[in-house]
């Protein structure tokens, strides 16, 4: 698999932790939607890979 890819997938692991029920800090609003984003834009990269291969 690509390493690309499984990058994308640990940060996106990384993201819903933060924000799930087990998290330790609630984060705010902002950084919220920064962190979603930025799974969005992962998840987007991850796709893309899947695609060219």
């Amino acid at each position: 698999m690509n390493l690309e890819l499984i990058e994308n997938l640990k940060q996106i692991e990384n993201g819903l932790v933060k924000l799930s029920k087990d998290r330790k800090v609630v984060l705010p609003h902002h950084k919220t939607f920064e962190l979603v984003e930025q799974m969005r834009e992962s998840v987007k990269k991850s796709l893309e890979i899947l695609n060219n291969e």
